[in-house]
Parts: C-alpha cells; sequence; structure tokens
C-alpha cells in the first residue's frame, strides 16, 4: 500500500478481551467459515484493534452496538470505547423497533444526546421470530425511527441481502429501502452488506437515490461480483461505502484484496474514505 488514504471501516466490532458471554451457533458458524472463530471467542481489546488499523492504513472505524441472545454489545460499552479514543472510532447505536413507538424515539434522544451516538443501526432479520419472517425496512414499525433520525441528522445504516446467520434472509431484500428511500428524502440510508443475492437491485437502488449508499462489510473483496466492481470503478463510484464487520474480516485480508483489484487512487479514496465521510456527514 503505498499510498496512505486514512480509510474509515464502515461497520466494526470492538468485543473486549476473552468476553464473559457465548457467541450462539447463528453466529459462530459464521466466523468458521470465515476462519476468525478463534479471534471472534478469544477477543481483543480496543488497543489491540488500534494497533491492527495503525498496521493497515485504518484511521477510522465505526464502532457497532450489537445485541443477539445472550451477546449484548451495548450502546453504552460502544459509547465508552469511543469516548476513550474519539479520534479512531465513531459510535454507532441501535434499538429495538418491535418496543412502544414512543419509548424507541426517547431511546433514540438518549443514545445521541446522553451517550454522543452519531449513527443507528438496524438489522431487519433480527426482529422476527428466528424461523419464518423479519420485518422489511418499509414496515410502519420502522417510521418513528426513521422521523425521529431525520430530525437528528443521524444516518441509519440497515442490513441487506441474505444473513449470515441461520435466520430468514427475506426481508433483507433491497427492494424495501426503495419506499424508505422515497418517504424519507433527508434520511442518509446505508445499505450493509452489499445485497447479495440481490446486488444488482441495491445497485441501481443506490444510483437511483441521492439519499442511498451501498456498503460491503462482511463481503470480501475477492469475491464482490464483477458488476459491483464495475460499478465502483464507474457509475457508482459515489455511492460504494468499505467496510469489514471486524473481526470477521481483517483488515489485511480486505486491503491485500482491494489492491488486487486494480482501482485508480481516486476511486480507492472514494471507497475507502471519501464515500464515508459523505454519507455518514462526518467532520474530521
Amino acid at each position: 500500500m503505498a499510498d496512505k488514504i486514512g480509510a474509515i471501516d464502515a461497520w466494526a466490532g470492538c468485543i473486549g478481551k476473552q468476553p464473559n458471554y457465548q457467541w450462539p451457533e447463528e453466529i459462530r458458524h459464521i466466523f468458521r467459515r470465515y476462519g476468525t472463530l478463534e479471534k471472534l471467542e478469544r477477543g481483543y481489546s480496543a488497543e489491540e484493534m488500534i494497533a491492527d488499523m495503525d498496521q493497515w492504513d485504518v484511521e477510522i472505524c465505526i464502532l457497532t452496538a450489537f445485541h443477539f441472545g445472550s451477546v449484548n454489545i451495548s450502546n453504552e460499552m460502544v459509547s465508552e470505547i469511543v469516548n476513550k479514543y474519539p479520534r479512531r472510532f465513531i459510535s454507532s447505536g441501535t434499538v429495538d423497533p418491535c418496543k412502544k413507538p414512543m419509548d424507541v424515539v426517547r431511546e433514540i434522544e438518549r443514545l445521541v444526546h446522553d451517550l454522543g451516538i452519531r449513527i443507528l443501526r438496524l438489522e431487519p432479520y433480527a426482529y422476527g421470530d428466528g424461523m419464518t419472517y423479519g420485518a422489511p425496512p418499509n414496515q410502519k414499525i420502522y417510521w418513528p425511527i426513521y422521523i425521529k433520525c431525520c430530525e437528528l441528522g443521524v444516518p441509519v445504516v440497515i442490513q441487506v441481502g441474505h444473513t449470515g446467520p441461520l435466520l430468514p434472509s427475506e426481508c433483507g431484500r433491497p427492494i424495501y429501502l426503495d419506499e424508505v428511500a422515497l418517504a424519507f428524502p433527508e434520511l442518509q440510508i446505508i445499505g450493509a452488506h452489499l445485497g447479495q443475492p440481490w446486488h444488482e437491485e441495491m445497485m441501481i437502488l443506490a444510483w437511483k437515490h441521492p439519499n442511498l449508499y451501498i456498503e460491503t462489510s462482511a463481503r470480501s473483496p475477492r469475491y464482490w461480483p464483477k458488476s459491483f466492481v464495475e460499478f465502483i470503478k464507474t457509475y457508482g463510484q459515489d455511492k460504494a461505502i468499505w467496510g469489514t464487520d471486524y473481526p470477521l474480516l481483517s483488515f489485511e485480508r480486505c486491503m491485500k484484496e482491494i489492491d488486487e483489484l486494480g482501482f485508480p487512487l481516486p476511486i480507492r479514496r472514494k471507497l475507502l474514505r471519501e464515500n464515508a465521510v459523505r454519507a455518514f456527514n462526518l467532520k474530521l
């Protein structure tokens, strides 16, 4: 990597050293397939993560809260790390849209005003019964969230595509974001995890809507679809954002594989940094 960019990772986790919870098998099986299960279970400190970032030209990681089964990486935990290392991390929080709307809205206000959360993350597959359905992002349970995020200027990251966990994927169809982007043009929306196998759907929506972006976390650059690589190089060069879902994908693996794709430096800068700055309204 001859040219330093100061990359921004749009989706990463900091899970602590030797976490005191057991990851459920629905999550473990993904990391096992990626070859990173040991790192997930061993855990790592923020300081270890920063050292890894420094080695691979990653200036900032957007750390996200995560709730699944017995795992609770809370909004408070994320905020604490970000407050300790404000130049290296940005906080992304989460809420449960299945709760009463006013409770959810008040929680978003608390996250922003009390914890300094700057981005909200939603995972539609998590809001179902785990077997037959989730909650697509055009359902009414999300509408109060979108309204409040518009009021506060908080971008929303929404998982799209098939689920890594052994849960139904239909609610991850990118086409559901079409209605959301039309209803809330003021809302910055980032479709995370590329959207496969519906990536063509996600790409054209990102091209169509000024407020909609496509993000690559949990998808290895070596296996990005050819049409998506072409999207990055041409008509979608202002709409693609790099992410890892660290530790699922390592910085080393991503940077080496992005090098292999041979993007010109201006395109690489957009993918690794500039598009994230714009989409997340970052003041760096």
